[in-house]
């Protein structure tokens, strides 16, 4: 049995380390908290890029939320295959072939939006709908800041009328993406996701007025989704906290969510002289985002730093007593979403530290 604070595995043996792991307890606890947050698992339109997993999306679906937001057509495709009824790629597409791909994946009853920040997209997102025949939703992406995608607020107006104008496309309202923001502080955060609200809101008013629907505003991130979600007429998007990790819980001391997804790594040297272990949690196992020392947390040995990370070794400060070689460890990545797509899907662990079930990583393709 390994047993590191309130996580317990039964019978590590029978699992092939690196390997992700689900906490089923845990999972749930994220879950609740964070329709509670928004005050309500219908006020929330949910990422899905942190778990990629079917499963998960469907205990999501079970538990009341609205939609998903996807960043691939995979993962646009893994969600509607579970009966999601709403969907948003928040990803602007400028391949043809991935608007057809995308206008495919449209045809059926749920709603599905597609998003945009330029009039190139609307132009390739209108012409596939045009050949097909087919009305297709965009939604305008409005930057917030961050400056990775969107249209600029000043030039919103404009965009969202060119769809409108487009015969063959829907106007399907606003996304808001400020994952820029981190603000530890909670009046900073409210103050901050109000801006945006009020000049979403104040967008909005211009376009009614102008008999243009804005059917939908889906705004946040992990940090601020619970306001726009509180907010009449708006979602929230939260993505990380379904499985929470170190990189958002050492900002959000405070917040009840719990590790959910944690890799169990084998010691597999150690050189008591230089004061250092190794495992097998290199690149391959664990995401390299952000500075070495805090890429992975050992539940063991918490003040246990990373000094070297290769493809398959992780190497990690241990003076003595250290572990014998073979013990296993049990690591919080830093950043969980890019350390999901390094494997194939995750060993379920219920309570008393059985394997309850294995989660295949459904949209773990990057198309």
């Amino acid at each position: 049995m390994l047993e590191a604070r309130a996580y317990k595995v039964a019978e590590p043996d029978d699992i092939e380390t690196p390997a992700m792991l689900v906490f089923a307890d845990q999972l749930d606890n994220n879950i609740g908290v964070v329709a509670e947050m928004a005050g309500g698992a219908e006020n929330l339109i949910v990422h899905v890029k942190t778990h990629k997993s079917a499963a998960v999306a469907h205990k999501q679906l079970a538990a009341g939320v609205a939609g998903f937001k996807c960043a691939t057509l995979t993962e646009l495709e893994m969600v509607l295959a579970i009966g999601a009824q709403e969907a948003i790629l928040a990803y602007p597409m400028v391949q043809k072939i991935k608007v057809q791909r995308f206008a495919e994946l449209a045809q059926g009853e749920a709603a599905v939006s597609a998003i945009v920040s330029d009039p190139a997209h609307v132009r390739v997102l209108g012409a596939v709908a045009s050949e097909r025949g087919q009305a297709l939703t965009a939604m305008i992406d409005i930057d917030a800041g961050m400056h990775r995608t969107g249209v600029a607020p000043e030039r919103a107006a404009d965009l969202y009328r060119e769809i409108a104008r487009h015969p063959q496309l829907e106007p399907g309202g606003f996304h808001i993406y400020d994952g820029h923001e981190h603000f530890t502080d909670e009046g900073e955060r409210q103050a901050a996701a109000q801006r945006h609200i009020d000049g979403a809101q104040q967008l909005k008013g211009v376009l009614v007025a102008e008999g243009i629907a804005v059917p939908r505003i889906v705004g946040g991130s992990t940090f601020s989704f619970a306001h726009y979600a509180r907010t009449e007429g708006m979602h929230g998007s939260p993505g990380t906290c379904i499985y929470w990790d170190t990189g958002y819980g050492g900002l959000l001391q405070d917040w009840p969510f719990e590790w959910a997804a944690l890799v169990l790594t084998q010691v597999i040297d150690r050189h008591a002289g230089a004061e250092m272990v190794t495992t097998d949690l290199g690149l391959k196992a664990i995401s390299d985002d952000g500075p070495l020392p805090q890429r992975a947390t050992l539940l063991q040995k918490p003040d246990a730093e990373m000094l070297g990370q290769n493809e398959e070794h992780g190497i990690f400060r241990w003076p003595e007593p250290q572990p014998e070689i073979g013990s296993y460890l049990l690591a919080v990545p830093r950043h969980v979403c890019p350390t999901t797509i390094r494997y194939p899907g995750s060993y379920v662990i219920d309570g008393e530290g059985q394997i309850a079930d294995y989660y295949p990583h459904t949209s773990r393709d990057r198309h």
